[in-house]
């Protein structure tokens, strides 16, 4: 029988609510410890699991394995790097760190110490997304991709990074990022082709082209996002254009209970069971399962920090432009 794995957690709201809860799930990893800044809000935690108000002593626990990291993107890379010179494999929230070059460092210092590590990008453990994949895939010519993302961002409880692209923040680490990964694990590595980024008081809107290489597919990215806006209704579904019809991957996107669905010609293909659970939980769950499988087998599964890494890289290209 396996030795479970110890493992101490940084990170206080999708610490607790998505990674713990995926965690109690998953049979062979033992919480050992939680970090966060304050104990204000209170958590339904087992008495042996430790609070650490410092996260440096809470890596530093010799009975702990591994890590994971749901803290801010700003504080990802002194985190990561300290884990590392304590030989601790890593799991971490996207989009690991702030910028590609802290992800060019830490993937080179965990290589040479031989971390592994997992980066907690979702969608292709969604349900519908993988029916899409592993289903239908293989047995169409994708022509077009269009990606409508209409998002109204709350402005009450929302933590000041989120909104700052240099703290890891910011539409790019907070939205684009998924579909980026998305699409070249789909497609193979894409090139920005064209690009309007507009950017008005309290509304972001962005347009662009992508084309993937080695592959006539032209990818359509419709982004908009607002504080408040009433123009903006909320829209999140991403269209395949075949030669067998058009595919959708569409989610209500009314609370964190909506799950995607996968549907044609306005006909449903595939519908996941409703659930009262957070809908991240059970791809986090996945993720969580191909980490434990990277650490037994000495291998490093994506997405990863090379995965991560490339995720900056076409990041970078897009802000630059």
């Amino acid at each position: 029988m396996r030795k479970k794995i110890n493992i101490g957690i940084i990170g206080r709201n999708f610490g607790y609510n998505v990674i713990y809860k995926s965690i109690i799930r998953t049979k062979l990893f033992n919480v050992i410890g939680f970090s966060f800044r304050d104990n204000k809000k209170k958590f339904t935690l087992p008495q042996n699991i430790k609070i650490y108000q410092n996260w440096k002593k809470l890596i530093s626990d010799k009975r702990i394995n591994a890590i994971i990291i749901s803290a801010p993107p700003f504080m990802h890379e002194k985190m990561i790097l300290f884990a590392i010179s304590k030989n601790k494999h890593v799991f971490c929230e996207k989009p690991v760190t702030t910028s590609y070059n802290s992800l060019i460092k830490i993937c080179k210092r965990a290589k040479a110490k031989k971390i592994i590590n997992m980066v907690n990008y979702e969608f292709l453990n969604i349900e519908a997304f993988n029916f899409f994949k592993t289903k239908l895939l293989d047995k169409v010519i994708v022509k077009r991709v269009i990606i409508n993302w209409f998002i109204k961002i709350p402005s009450r409880n929302r933590a000041k990074w989120k909104d700052k692209h240099k703290q890891g923040g910011g539409i790019f680490f907070n939205y684009i990022c998924h579909p980026l990964y998305f699409l070249e694990k789909l497609f193979g590595k894409i090139t920005i082709s064209n690009f309007d980024l507009k950017r008005k008081a309290k509304i972001f809107n962005l347009k662009s082209n992508i084309k993937v290489d080695k592959k006539d597919i032209n990818i359509i990215l419709n982004f908009k996002s607002s504080l408040k806006s009433p123009k903006i209704r909320q829209k999140h579904e991403i269209k395949f254009k075949t030669d067998k019809g058009t595919f959708v991957l569409k989610t209500k996107t009314n609370n964190i209970f909506d799950q995607f669905c996968l549907m044609k010609d306005n006909k449903i293909l595939f519908k996941p069971k409703e659930t009262l659970n957070d809908f991240r939980i059970q791809p986090t769950y996945i993720n969580l399962q191909r980490f434990k499988k990277s650490i037994f087998k000495k291998n490093n599964y994506s997405p990863n920090f090379e995965d991560a890494k490339r995720v900056h890289y076409l990041v970078n290209k897009m802000c630059k432009v």
